[in-house]
C-alpha cells in the first residue's frame, strides 16, 4: 500500500472488538486532565462508548525507505472516541471529536518504544495468547488482564465495509483523529495523529463475543464478563456491537503540537 504522505507508519490489520456503553463519570475519570468527553450520538445519555480492540498487525513498516524489515505484532487497545481538548488549554485548531487511547498493550518492544517516544501513546508490554477463537492478554508479570472469545457462523461472511450500514457508527468513531499527551518538563504537550483505515478496501463481519475483564485490568470497567449476540446480558440499546474487520491502515506522525500553558 502506498501511503498518502511521505512520513508515517503503514501496515495491515485484523481487528476484533467490542464496543460498550459505560457510565460517563467512569469514562471521564480515566481521561487525561487536559481532555474531556464531547457530545456523542452513539449511546444513551449518561453513558459513553468505549471500544476494546484486540488486534493483529502485519506487514508494518515506515512509509519511507529504511533498512528495517516489516514487522508483525499483537496489540490490545482501549479507545475512547468523542473526546476533546479542554477549552482552558487554549486554542488547538479544532476541538475534536478525537479518539484517546488511555492504554495499549502489545508484544513488541521496538514498537512499544516508538509508540511512546514518537507518538506519546501509553504502551505497555504484555503477553498475548491468540488462536482461532480466543485472544487473551496477560501483563508482563503474567497476571491475566482481559480476554475475548468469539463465535461466527457460515452465514456471517465478510462483507465490504461500505455495504454494512450497521457498522457505520463504529467506522465513524474509528476514523476520528487520535489525540495523545506527551509528558514534558513544564507540563503536558498535546498532539494529533491520523490513524486511517482504508475503508474502501476493508471487509467486516459481526461477531458474537464474550469479553472477560480481570480485577488487574483498568478501573474504567468493572471486572466480569461482557457479552454481545444472542446470549448478551447487556441491554441491546446500550451496546453498539462487536465486529471483526480486515483493513490496511496508515498512521501519521504527530502534528499540531499544543505546548504547555505558562504557569
Amino acid at each position: 500500500m502506498t501511503a498518502p504522505y511521505p512520513f508515517g507508519f503503514i501496515g495491515n490489520g485484523l481487528t476484533r472488538f467490542i464496543c460498550l456503553a459505560l457510565p460517563s463519570s467512569r469514562v471521564r475519570a480515566f481521561l487525561h486532565p487536559r481532555l474531556d468527553l464531547s457530545i456523542q450520538d452513539i449511546t444513551a445519555p449518561g453513558t459513553h462508548p468505549v471500544i476494546f480492540l484486540f488486534q493483529k498487525f502485519s506487514e508494518c513498516q515506515f512509509s519511507f525507505p529504511t533498512a528495517l524489515r516489516s514487522m508483525s505484532f499483537h496489540e490490545h487497545t482501549i479507545c475512547i472516541p468523542f473526546t476533546s481538548v479542554r477549552a482552558d488549554f487554549g486554542p488547538f485548531g479544532g476541538n475534536g471529536p478525537y479518539c484517546f487511547m488511555p492504554r495499549l498493550y502489545l508484544d513488541d518492544l521496538w514498537v512499544q518504544w516508538n509508540g511512546i517516544f514518537l507518538w506519546g501513546f501509553s504502551k505497555e508490554m504484555a503477553y498475548m495468547e491468540v488462536n482461532e477463537s480466543r485472544y487473551a492478554v496477560r501483563s508482563s508479570t503474567g497476571q491475566p488482564l482481559a480476554s475475548l472469545t468469539w463465535v461466527t457462523s457460515v452465514e456471517e461472511a465478510h462483507r465490504p465495509a461500505a455495504s454494512c450500514a450497521d457498522f457505520e457508527p463504529v467506522r465513524r468513531m474509528l476514523s476520528q483523529k487520535l489525540v495523545s499527551v506527551f509528558p514534558a518538563a513544564m507540563g503536558p504537550c498535546i498532539a494529533l495523529s491520523d490513524f486511517d483505515r482504508r475503508w474502501n478496501m476493508a471487509s467486516v463481519r459481526p461477531l458474537r463475543v464474550d469479553m472477560e475483564i480481570h480485577p488487574t485490568y483498568i478501573p474504567v470497567i468493572e471486572p466480569g464478563r461482557y457479552s454481545t449476540g444472542s446470549n448478551s446480558r447487556l441491554p441491546v440499546s446500550s451496546v453498539p456491537g462487536s465486529w471483526e474487520f480486515l483493513a490496511p491502515w496508515w498512521l501519521s506522525f504527530p502534528y499540531r503540537f499544543m505546548p504547555p500553558l505558562p504557569q
